[in-house]
């Protein structure tokens, strides 16, 4: 009897604490709804829907007014320096031997970076030595692996007496096959791949850095994430750069290219350039060693093809003011120089004076390529005047 009567109690008392949860929920909800409902109808008597309606047809408008604006934060003045279209092609040839130098040191690990066993090189490098090449580590994958199931195991007459004997062993042959091809896919080694190389004739110095060739160098372009660039000596801040490129010049790429120019002559020309993303790199470390090697840093002549957006406004009055003869080959009709976009997490701009012409392949891709650059500079197509340039010539 005393355990049926406490059984009611515990019964009534948690009865009663859900209702009284209930009501207590029942008015928090009763008043925040009065609450919304006051706050409607304040913000009715100053609803427009003309002005709704203005906002949204006049945003982008006033977006791309926005984007005009900081992009003439970053107007370049000529360079006192005219560009020059033989050392354009020849620079141009030479972003297309780094790319052609990654490729077979990829694929050929006795390969020692020469660049005359390269498929496209021309007789008239002859006069460069090679100082140095740069090499950084890469993680190379096994995608896929064939594996064939073993003619033993087929051509074994013992199991053709047995038939549930025969269908284990294909069905352990087909398991192992599985776990072969799966634990291949997963392994992965480290090895050295080429970023570019150091040139050096009686005339001048070239430093040239290959394009992206991977995927995570494309979503490093993209990923728009940006750090003060900071003099070397002063500790000042020159402006924001993006990090992603800041980290390949600083932990990947081995020697590090201010300790590989102190092996040049400084008295020389020295040409700084490179594709893609070596173009990037080559504007981030022009930089470097301008502030870092300055007897050199009046021989410094900047180069780049279809160059992403290095750093802010501020970094790009920055670069204006150090390295002057500075020059940007792009493609109107590539996309990866409007990557990063000017405003998204922060903003970004161009350096150098712009060279441009127009070659659509139709996609991405063959719009992009050292290959497209490279034809369109041969045939003189690229043109610094405002929309007066040809809209063909590379064909």
């Amino acid at each position: 009897m005393d355990t049926f009567k406490r059984r009611q109690f515990l019964l009534g008392g948690v009865a009663a604490g859900t209702a009284a949860t209930l009501s207590t929920e029942y008015i928090r909800r009763q008043r925040a709804e009065a609450r919304q409902a006051a706050i409607d109808a304040y913000a009715a008597e100053f609803y427009d829907p003309d002005d709704i309606i203005q906002a949204a047809v006049t945003g982008d408008t006033r977006m791309v007014e926005e984007f005009q604006a900081i992009q003439a934060l970053a107007v370049f003045p000529p360079p006192p320096t005219p560009y020059s279209r033989e050392v354009s092609k020849r620079l141009i040839l030479l972003s297309r031997l780094a790319t052609q130098q990654y490729i077979t040191g990829r694929n050929d690990p006795s390969y020692d970076g020469n660049l005359q066993r390269l498929l496209d090189y021309n007789p008239s490098l002859d006069k460069y030595r090679l100082v140095t090449t740069f090499r950084g580590k890469e993680r190379q994958v096994n995608d896929e692996i064939e594996l064939q199931v073993p003619q033993q195991v087929i051509d074994d007459p013992t199991l053709m007496d047995d038939p549930t004997a025969l269908e284990d062993s294909l069905a352990q042959t087909e398991d192992a096959i599985r776990t072969g091809v799966t634990a291949a896919v997963k392994v992965g080694r480290k090895i050295e791949v080429f970023y570019g190389f150091l040139l050096e004739s009686d005339e001048d110095s070239i430093l040239v850095f290959r394009g992206t060739q991977r995927t995570a160098e494309w979503v490093g372009n993209i990923y728009a994430v940006q750090q003060p660039y900071l003099d070397p000596t002063t500790g000042k801040t020159l402006g924001n750069i993006h990090t992603g490129f800041r980290r390949i010049a600083d932990s990947i790429i081995n020697p590090l290219a201010v300790d590989a120019v102190k092996q040049i002559d400084p008295a020389k020309p020295c040409y700084v350039s490179g594709h893609s993303l070596g173009a990037a790199l080559a504007t981030v470390l022009a930089l470097d060693i301008a502030l870092a090697v300055p007897e050199l840093r009046p021989q410094l002549r900047v180069y780049v093809y279809a160059s992403p957006r290095v750093g802010d406004p501020t970094f790009a009055s920055s670069y204006a003011k150090i390295l002057p003869n500075s020059f940007r080959i792009t493609n109107l009709a590539d996309t990866i120089p409007m990557m990063p976009p000017t405003k998204l997490r922060a903003e970004f701009v161009h350096v150098g004076e712009e060279w441009a012409f127009l070659s659509q392949g139709g996609d991405i891709l063959p719009n992009h390529i050292v290959d497209t650059y490279r034809r369109a500079v041969n045939a003189e197509a690229e043109s610094n005047q405002s929309r007066t340039f040809p809209l063909t010539g590379t064909a």
